[in-house]
């Protein structure tokens, strides 16, 4: 019990859309060739339709109660068991009866609980028949179900129905659809009525147990009242007439798994895949105009403060035209009042980079940003050391140094040496 009621948790979670049949609209087989169409919280029918797709796209949820000859309901009472385990003894015992069951979508069965003890589970199977009408493969419908499981059975009867131009026998288990099936044309006479009751019910009665059925209740307004004396001579049991079998208002589908014929729940599929992808491209569009508002907008702000840059730099270009005069002014005259660069302190500074012997400087022009040195030195070495000693000095090395290119006459090296500011 505890493992069936996690798995009923389980399907109610993974069915959200389905709710219950007062709030949809019920389209169920009549008596003759149409269709009554029910409305939530209706006590009779709203209306009558030739065909199904009549009734189809009232924008509620559609549940279209399928006849006997679209849809065969089986009652099976099995070894309890979980969900996982019963559906599959469900799906054995059906395909030894010759039935081909789906267990994958689209399913083209459903199986309902009616009953369970410690022991024994009673289900109630809805086959969809193979090949499906077209005209009922409907692609608004909600779900689709037994015609006869969407109305209230009254309770240990046998029910005699009949569903366009066919009778149809019921049998219910605690007021709910445990089988049906198609046996004979309206126009059937009541022996072959009879005959057909008393074997359904000895079938039954050897599952569900016997004296589970107290007597028959012929639905419809098209049976005669002389019928129910030879029926009941014929199978012994109190024969009753009703006008018809009224919805139940109070079936709750919330349990349910869909159950869709595979040509609509392709149309279906395929509706849902175009509406994602509608809704997709909706939202790309979106976002590629809210991209491109917000590039705007920030194309716009880039501009304002362009401006603003702009304004500012006119009010302060004045200022920041003298201010960069100056700078010009004071780095032309750093040669001049700078102590480092006084043409005797770079004389002295010269001077004490000379060997004790070996180089004489024979001229040395010292300009503001200029130095040019002519000597002669011992050897040709001796004047390329001198200059590298220049380059390495401190304030000397900030003027870049020519190569000396000495020239060797009598014994010495003649070299010049120049100099300019960085």
């Amino acid at each position: 019990m505890i493992s069936f009621a996690r798995n009923f948790a389980k399907r109610q979670a993974f069915h959200p859309n389905f709710m219950s049949i007062s709030a949809s609209i019920l389209l169920l087989p009549a008596p003759d060739t149409t269709w009554r169409v029910w409305k939530p919280r209706a006590s009779s029918a709203d209306a009558s339709v030739e065909a199904p797709s009549e009734a189809a796209g009232k924008g509620k949820a559609f549940v279209i109660g399928l006849p006997a000859t679209a849809c065969r309901t089986i009652g099976l009472v099995l070894p309890n068991a979980d969900h996982e385990v019963l559906e599959q003894i469900i799906i054995t015992q059906l395909e030894r009866r010759g039935l081909k069951l789906h267990a994958v979508t689209p399913r083209n069965f459903r199986w309902h609980l009616l009953t369970q003890t410690a022991s024994t589970a009673t289900v109630s199977v809805d086959v969809l028949a193979d090949p499906f009408p077209e005209s009922l493969a409907l692609t608004d419908a909600t779900d689709y179900t037994a015609a006869l499981r969407m109305v209230n059975l009254p309770a240990g009867q046998i029910i005699v129905t009949e569903e366009h131009g066919s009778l149809v026998l019921v049998a219910g288990f605690q007021g709910k659809l445990y089988h049906s099936h198609l046996f004979a044309p309206a126009s059937a006479a009541a022996e072959e009525i009879a005959q057909e009751i008393v074997l359904a019910r000895l079938a039954l009665e050897q599952d569900l147990g016997a004296g589970s059925f107290s007597g028959i209740t012929l639905a419809g307004a098209s049976w005669d009242a002389n019928a129910t004396r030879p029926l009941q001579e014929l199978t012994g049991l109190p024969v009753r007439i009703v006008a018809q079998l009224p919805p139940n208002s109070d079936l709750d589908t919330s349990h349910w798994t869909r159950l869709l014929p595979a040509g609509v729940h392709a149309a279906q599929s395929a509706r849902a895949r175009a509406a994602k992808l509608l809704r997709f491209g909706v939202l790309a569009g979106m976002m590629v105009v809210a991209l491109g508002f917000f590039a705007f907008a920030y194309l716009r702000h880039l501009d304002g403060t362009a401006a603003a840059l702009e304004k500012d730099v006119a009010a302060t270009s004045e200022a920041a035209g003298k201010v960069k005069a100056t700078a010009t002014h004071w780095k032309a005259l750093s040669p001049a009042i700078e102590p480092r660069r006084y043409p005797l302190v770079l004389l002295a500074e010269i001077t004490k980079l000379m060997p004790p012997s070996g180089i004489v400087i024979r001229d040395c022009d010292i300009r503001t940003t200029e130095i040019d040195i002519r000597g002669e030195a011992r050897d040709a070495q001796l004047a390329f050391q001198f200059v590298e000693d220049l380059q390495k000095h401190p304030v000397l090395g900030l003027y870049t140094w020519s190569k000396p290119q000495p020239t060797v006459r009598e014994k010495t090296a003649q070299f010049r040496a120049q100099g300019k500011m960085q």
